[in-house]
C-alpha cells in the first residue's frame, strides 16, 4: 500500500525519524519545513545551519504536547490524559534544553535562538505573518510559554558557560569579562604602577554594580545583557569589565581609568543603570596594596551578593 503524504514526506526528510513521525502525528516534516519557513522570515540568518536532530526532537515533543493539552480538554474527569500531558510537558522543556545547548554549540545567538522558538510556536498556533499584539481581540498567543524559552536558555547558557572554562574568559551572555580575569588585570596595573613610580589609587577607579534583587534567573540573565551593553557604550576603550557569576549572575565590576571625563561617565551610567533596571552604582578608589585590592573585589562580591 502507497504511504499517505504525511508519511512518505517523512520517510524521505533528512533526520527526522519516520516511525517516531509516525508515532507522533501526521506529516511533521510538513511542520518543520512550515518552522524553517517562519524562522527565515523572522530573522534567522542562514538556512543550511537550522535543521538538526535537536530540532526534530523538540517538533515532536512540541506536537505530542499540544496534541496532549487538546485530549485533555476533551476527555471526562476518569480518564489519565493529564498525567500525559504532563509527561509531554516535561519531555518538551527537556527537549528545548538541548535545542539551546545545540544552537549555542553552532554559534547561533540567544536573541536568533529565541526567536526561532517563537516561529515554532507561531507555527503551531497557526498565528498570522504579523506578530499578535497581546490582548487585541481576534489574535492569538502565538508566543512560546515563559518556562520554555527559559529551558531554551539555560540550555544555551550551560554550553556557552562550559565554552567559557575550556576556552576563554568572557562571559558570552554579557560579552564582560570573568572576575579572574579582573584579578590578572589588577596584578598588572599595580606591576606597572611600581614600575613607573605611579600610584593605582590615583590612577583608577573601580566601578561596582549591584543587580537588583530577581528571583526568576531568566530575568536576571537579561540584566546581566543590558548592563554589559551600558558599559561598553560607557567605555568603549581599553578598560577592564567584568562579571560575577559565583551564584548568578552580578553584580559588575569594571576597573577603569581616572581621566579628566570619568566623573561625566560615571554620572551618565548611574542615571541609566537607576532608571532602566532599579540597580545601583558605585565608584571607589583602588587602595594602596594590590592585596588590598583583591579583598576589596572580595568585599564587592560578598556585599552585592547578600543583598
Amino acid at each position: 500500500m502507497e504511504p499517505d503524504r504525511g508519511d512518505l514526506s517523512a520517510a524521505q526528510a533528512p533526520g527526522l525519524d519516520p516511525a517516531a513521525s509516525r508515532a507522533a502525528g501526521p506529516d511533521l516534516t510538513g511542520l518543520r519545513d512550515a518552522w524553517r519557513t517562519r524562522s527565515l522570515a523572522s530573522g534567522w540568518l542562514a538556512d543550511d545551519d537550522w535543521h538538526s536532530e535537536a530540532v526534530d526532537a523538540v517538533i515532536i515533543a512540541a506536537y505530542r504536547a499540544e496534541a496532549g493539552a487538546d485530549a485533555e480538554a476533551g476527555a471526562d474527569a476518569e480518564g489519565d490524559a493529564g498525567a500525559d500531558t504532563g509527561a509531554g510537558a516535561g519531555v518538551l522543556a527537556s527537549a528545548c534544553t538541548d535545542l539551546g545547548r545545540l544552537r549555542a554549540t553552532a554559534g547561533i545567538g540567544i536573541t536568533e535562538t529565541i526567536d526561532d522558538l517563537a516561529a515554532l510556536f507561531a507555527v503551531l498556533h497557526g498565528a498570522a505573518a504579523q506578530p499578535a499584539v497581546p490582548g487585541e481581540p481576534g489574535q492569538p498567543d502565538s508566543g512560546p510559554p515563559l518556562h520554555l524559552v527559559c529551558c531554551l536558555a539555560e540550555g544555551w547558557t550551560e554550553e556557552n558557560l562550559a565554552q567559557l572554562g575550556r576556552d576563554g574568559c568572557e562571559d558570552p551572555l554579557s560579552g564582560l569579562a570573568t572576575v579572574s580575569y579582573l584579578r590578572t588585570r589588577l596584578t598588572e596595573v599595580y606591576r606597572e604602577a611600581a614600575e613607573s613610580g605611579t600610584s593605582p589609587a590615583e590612577t583608577h577607579r573601580l566601578l561596582v554594580i549591584g543587580f537588583p534583587r530577581r528571583p526568576d534567573p531568566w530575568r536576571r540573565m537579561a540584566l546581566a545583557i543590558v548592563v554589559g551593553h551600558d558599559l561598553r557604550a560607557t567605555f568603549p576603550g581599553g578598560e577592564t569589565l567584568s562579571l560575577s557569576r559565583r551564584n548568578g549572575p552580578g553584580p559588575a565590576i569594571a576597573l577603569v581609568r581616572a581621566h579628566a571625563d570619568l566623573p561625566m561617565r560615571y554620572a551618565r551610567l548611574r542615571r541609566s543603570i537607576q532608571a532602566t533596571l532599579g540597580g545601583q552604582i558605585r565608584m571607589t578608589r583602588l587602595p594602596r596594596m594590590l592585596a588590598e585590592a583583591h579583598h576589596l573585589v572580595d568585599d564587592c562580591l560578598l556585599g552585592e551578593q547578600a543583598r
